[in-house]
This record gives C-alpha cells, structure tokens and sequence, in this order.
C-alpha cells in the first residue's frame, strides 16, 4: 500500500485559500450593508410612523448640515419643497404626516402628526 506522505499541494492551498477569501468577503459586505441601513436610518421600504419620524431626521439633517437653515425649527414643508423628502417619506398605510425637526446643540428631535398617530410632544 502506498501512502502520500507529501501533504497539500499547491492547487489545494490556493483553492482553499480562495474559498475562505470569498466567505470573509460575504462576511464583509454584509457587514456592510447591515451598517449603512443603520447609518441611514430606518429604509425608505420600511413603512410606520418611527420610520416616517427618522426619515424626517435624516433629511433635516442633511438641510441643516447645508446651511439652508440658521433656526432651531424645521418644517416638514420646507423640506418637502426643497427636495429633501417626498410625500411618499412622509406616508403610511393611506395616512399622510406632517410635522417638524427641533435642532438643539446638534441634536434633531422630529414630532409628526397624522391622522391616527402624533408624536408624544407634538
């Protein structure tokens, strides 16, 4: 009986080494993806009255951040006609919110109103 005594071979390391390169690639952009959803708030595919608030947030912030605005308020009106959201951001279920941004020290806090939900403070 004769045995191979030698190990792997060349072909077998680069093939594995190739296999592991594309799991941990997987890995990584899946990573990846998972974190700029976060970064970007909750997706414009998700539909309720949280993700309505932060896409308000978000688009604030970008307005803000843009020097379109010195104030501490934001309407949901202004950025609506300056292109930062669309009525579709701001519909759920049939139900079309309103409502504003306060921009205090950095921090951006949005209230909606809807016809079956309001922000707590609206």
């Amino acid at each position: 009986m004769l045995r191979n005594n030698h190990g792997w071979g060349l072909k077998e390391m680069l093939f594995l080494s190739a296999l592991l390169l594309f799991f941990v690639l997987l890995v990584a952009f899946s990573i990846s993806q998972f974190y700029q959803d976060l970064e970007g708030g909750i997706s414009s595919s998700s539909n309720s009255y949280e993700a309505i608030e932060s896409r308000l947030k978000v688009a604030a912030k970008k307005y803000h951040q843009e020097g379109k605005n010195e104030e501490s308020l934001i309407l949901s009106d202004t950025l609506l006609s300056e292109g930062y959201l669309s009525l579709n951001d701001l519909t759920y279920q049939d139900d079309i919110c309103e409502g504003y941004v306060i921009v205090k020290e950095k921090e951006y806090t949005p209230f909606i109103h809807c016809a079956y939900y309001e922000s707590e403070g609206y």
